[in-house]
């Protein structure tokens, strides 16, 4: 199966894919509870992925078409703790401060989102936080990005923007993104002013340490990045907040596994740093809990599945009142709920396989969810089996084509066309 396993790994991976399977629903989830942790007249920073893709999604339909965006809202049922988002549409708009300038950042100012100016004078900076008038202040700033990385038609933007747009989108050196030190802290923190650090992590700890750079026996998944300097700024900052965004529930070669955990070997942000915490069930509010309280929040998050033996585990260590019980609202954590809450809005096209595009021609599109169905199969020699032999290969001479399998020259290939064909008629 080495050559299934190497086209699925080529195709999934030359650019980003939104479609509507299990992970595409959960990273969609995610961004939208992430979104209404944005405040109108803020700051945004996001990291690379389709978690952020899933918020920059978000804030679009909320800014776009906000009575849909509240009927999912209702649908979904979950608070967001108060003082800290909301779900208008944006009056104000946001500024960008965020390491990297990539293509979600473009797609935020094409739909009227990244429009909140900054300037380099302290006087004019307050004046204008104050909403007062701003006599003789030229244009200032909507974005500030230490690197500017994204796809082809993100350097067209770049490219296109003429004399008078251009400055408005800065380099700087990543030390004045990514920190507030070097004597112009009191300017950044008015420029970057209910600021949101939304970044991404594979794990979270019950108690608020976050996992996203290694694995259990410390093989390096990657780079720390400026995640770590993002959250200590955020609590830094009167009104920053930092969030993190994860999967709750992680689905590999047959098994289950929750991505909330009751300790991990390491970590990369440290307990003592929580804040806010977002999955595809919801927000945790950790800054400033107890052990405890964060225990709470984080098991209102957790996948229905891991929920019991989580508590169980807190409550033996002693960080958890015996008699504390899950309460009936997070009972229900599951995928099928998940699924029904979001049903009618997929239906509706609020929610596209690709919502900003894509690379992949439509043969390929075909192709990409069969051979993620026979990544499923190759757990099973049975299962393999049984579909070569329902498999028709004439009826897919594209698909075929671009595997290279349209004129198989050993039984193998046969084998592996026939295999195919019958994952594109699943």
């Amino acid at each position: 199966m080495l050559i299934i396993r190497a086209w699925t790994t080529l195709l999934t991976s030359s650019a980003t894919v939104c479609r509507l399977t299990s992970r595409s629903l959960q990273d969609f989830a995610v961004g939208f509870h992430a979104g209404r942790l944005i405040a109108d007249g803020g700051t945004l920073q996001i990291g690379i992925g389709s978690l952020s893709d899933g918020l920059v999604h978000s804030l679009m339909l909320r800014h776009a078409d906000n009575a849909k965006y509240r009927q999912l809202v209702e649908a979904i049922g979950r608070q967001v703790p108060p003082g800290i988002g909301d779900d208008h549409e944006f009056q104000e708009g946001l500024f960008g401060a965020s390491e990297m300038f990539l293509d979600g950042f473009m797609h935020l100012y094409k739909a009227g989102i990244l429009k909140r100016e900054v300037f380099d004078d302290i006087t004019i900076m307050r004046r204008a936080n104050a909403g007062m008038t701003l006599k003789d202040a030229g244009r200032g700033a909507l974005m500030d990005g230490g690197f500017f990385l994204g796809s082809q038609p993100f350097y067209n933007f770049l490219n296109a923007l003429d004399d008078d747009e251009r400055p408005r989108f800065r380099m700087h050196g990543v030390g004045r993104i990514n920190q507030l030190y070097g004597g112009s802290e009191a300017l950044e923190i008015e420029q970057r002013r209910h600021a949101r650090f939304v970044n991404t992590c594979m794990m979270m700890t019950a108690t608020g340490a976050a996992v996203s750079d290694g694995l259990e026996d410390y093989q390096v998944v990657s780079g720390v990045g400026g995640q770590y300097n993002f959250v200590a700024m955020a609590h830094a900052m009167d009104d920053g907040r930092s969030i993190l965004m994860l999967r709750a529930r992680r689905d590999s070669n047959g098994n289950s596994s929750s991505n909330v955990v009751w300790q991990y070997p390491h970590n990369t942000i440290p307990r003592h740093l929580r804040d806010l915490v977002v999955t595809e069930y919801g927000i945790a509010d950790l800054r400033g809990k107890t052990d405890e309280q964060c225990i709470r929040e984080m098991l209102g998050i957790t996948d229905s599945a891991f929920q019991d033996d989580l508590a169980e585990t807190a409550k033996k260590a002693g960080k958890l009142d015996p008699d504390w019980v899950i309460p009936d609202s997070a009972r229900n954590n599951t995928r099928q709920a998940l699924e029904h809450a979001f049903e009618p809005f997929v239906e509706s096209g609020l929610f596209p396989e690709y919502p900003f595009g894509s690379d992949f021609t439509a043969v390929e599109q075909r192709l990409i969810p069969a051979l993620t169905t026979l990544k499923t199969w190759s757990q099973s020699k049975p299962a393999l089996l049984a579909a070569a032999l329902k498999g028709k290969p004439g009826k897919f001479p594209d698909e075929l084509e671009r595997l290279g399998l349209q004129s198989p020259s050993n039984l193998k290939e046969h084998f592996y066309a026939r295999l195919v064909a019958a994952a594109l008629e699943t």
